[in-house]
């Protein structure tokens, strides 16, 4: 099964692998509400508190984002970001994942988020809601189905990750 996942235009995947929260330095702005800090550590702890290994998890989505002109913030997405593609089945084999959840939804803070574990077979794969994503929320993974891998050193080492080619939005 393949899973994608937009990441910023400035990264290194192809050099790093795909890092988790707590392997890599980044802006953590989304999570200080939540979390109640602004200090890495306790928002690695809450990231936990949540289910466990989520600080180790990266997200992804089953497809690449079906925008159709009329959404500013999946526009917003695509023109800032880079589209990059892994194998399930081959960290399955490697054993590098540690766990699967899915998020479907929360409230339109990010908070009272909807967890569940599943395992590889019960990933949904039917077509995501892309129209449930709201300009006044920006937040792609607050509103669309989407699945967090935990991993167990916290990243997928560069050479599972691709970069997928697609069209640019001007």
């Amino acid at each position: 099964m393949i899973l994608y996942h937009y990441a910023p235009k400035k990264n290194t995947i192809k050099k790093d692998g795909f890092l988790s929260i707590s392997q890599r330095d980044m802006d953590l702005k989304s999570y200080i509400y939540r979390a109640k800090s602004d200090k890495k550590e306790d928002i690695l702890k809450w990231l936990d508190s949540t289910f466990y290994g989520r600080s180790r998890s990266i997200s992804c989505l089953t497809e690449k984002i079906k925008w159709r002109g009329n959404d500013p913030v999946l526009k917003k997405i695509i023109k800032k970001s880079e589209l990059f593609y892994f194998e399930l089945d081959d960290l399955l084999k490697e054993g590098i994942v540690e766990s699967i959840w899915c998020k479907e939804g929360s409230d339109y803070d990010g908070c009272n988020e909807n967890f569940y574990q599943v395992t590889p077979d019960k990933i949904d794969t039917t077509p995501l809601f892309w129209e449930k994503v709201d300009v006044s929320k920006e937040l792609l993974y607050s509103v669309v189905r989407h699945y967090m891998i935990v991993l167990k050193n916290g990243h997928i080492p560069a050479k599972y990750m691709k970069k997928y080619r697609f069209f640019h939005i001007k």
